[in-house]
C-alpha cells in the first residue's frame, strides 16, 4: 500500500467549512484523493476548481438513495468531476425518523432495497461508472432467519460494488476479514475507523485515532494486501473530527510503512 491509495473522506470534515481550507490542508499532507459526499448538494464547478487548484482527485463519492431519482443530475456531476465510483451509504431515509431508524426494516424490505439498488447497476455501468454500497454496523444485525441485511444487498448482483467500512463492520461485532473474503470480488474500497474499546462502539466518543484503538491495523491490512485477487483501489480515512485530522493522517502513514 502507498500514499496514492489513501483517500480522505470529506464527510468527516463537514463541520470544518469553508471546504477550501480542508482541500488545501489535505493536499499539504501528500494525500492525493478525496471522497466526496452529497453531490446533489454541492456546486460541481466549485468542487472541480478546488480539486484542480490543490491537485487532488476524487475516486469515489457518496450519493443518497434518494438521489437515484435525479440520476441524470448525478451522472452529470460524476462525469464533470471525473469520479468513477458512486456509493450509496445507507438505506432509504424515513421522514421524521433518526438515522438509526432507517435500518430497522424487515427482511422483505432489505430484499427490496437490494433489488432497487441492483436494478440501477446497468445504467451506471453504461454511463461509465460503478455503483456500490457502504455499510454501517446495522447491516450485521442478524435477521430472524439468521441472514444478515448486508447479504440481501450484495447478493443481488455480483456487479454491485462494496465499500466495506471496517470500523462499522467491527462495531456490528462481525469479523471484517470474513466479509472481505466473502465479497472480495466486489470490494473496491475500505473505510477505516478505530475504537478505544470493543464496548459501546456506536458511541462516537469511543472512536479513536486509527492505530490507537483496539483494531490491529498492521495485521488486518497485511492480510488484505497478501491476497492478490482483492480489487481494493483505495483506503479511506474517516471519522477524524474528534481526534484531529492531522493526527489521524500522521498515524496512518506510520501504519502503512
Amino acid at each position: 500500500m502507498n500514499i496514492n491509495q489513501i483517500s480522505f473522506q470529506l464527510y468527516t470534515a463537514r463541520k470544518f467549512t469553508p471546504y477550501r481550507n480542508i482541500f488545501e490542508f489535505i493536499s499539504s499532507t501528500g494525500i492525493k484523493n478525496i471522497e466526496l459526499f452529497a453531490l446533489s448538494d454541492f456546486d460541481e464547478i466549485e468542487l472541480k476548481d478546488l480539486l484542480q487548484e490543490f491537485k487532488l482527485t476524487s475516486l469515489s463519492a457518496h450519493i443518497s438513495f434518494e438521489s437515484l431519482e435525479q440520476i441524470d443530475l448525478i451522472f452529470k456531476k460524476l462525469k464533470f468531476l471525473n469520479v468513477k465510483h458512486a456509493i450509496i451509504p445507507a438505506p432509504k431515509a424515513i421522514p421524521g425518523k433518526d438515522f438509526e431508524e432507517f435500518f430497522k426494516i424487515s427482511e422483505l424490505e432489505w430484499i427490496s432495497l437490494g433489488k432497487e439498488i441492483s436494478n440501477k447497476i446497468n445504467i451506471f455501468n453504461d454511463n461509465g461508472f460503478t455503483l456500490g454500497y457502504h455499510n454501517h454496523s446495522f447491516e450485521f444485525n442478524a435477521l430472524p432467519n439468521g441472514k444478515f441485511p448486508i447479504e440481501y444487498i450484495l447478493d443481488q448482483s455480483e456487479n454491485l460494488k462494496f465499500e466495506i467500512d471496517i470500523g462499522w463492520t467491527t462495531a456490528g461485532y462481525a469479523n471484517p476479514m470474513e466479509w472481505i473474503n466473502k465479497y472480495k470480488n466486489q470490494i473496491i474500497a475500505c473505510h477505516l475507523k478505530d475504537f478505544y474499546s470493543n464496548e459501546n462502539m456506536l458511541n462516537h466518543d469511543n472512536q479513536s485515532n486509527i492505530g490507537e484503538g483496539f483494531i490491529n491495523w498492521k495485521q488486518l491490512l497485511s492480510k488484505i494486501s497478501d491476497i492478490s485477487e482483492y480489487n481494493i483501489g483505495h483506503f479511506i480515512i474517516g471519522e477524524s473530527i474528534k481526534v484531529g485530522i492531522s493526527k489521524v493522517i500522521r498515524n496512518f502513514k506510520k501504519i502503512i510503512k
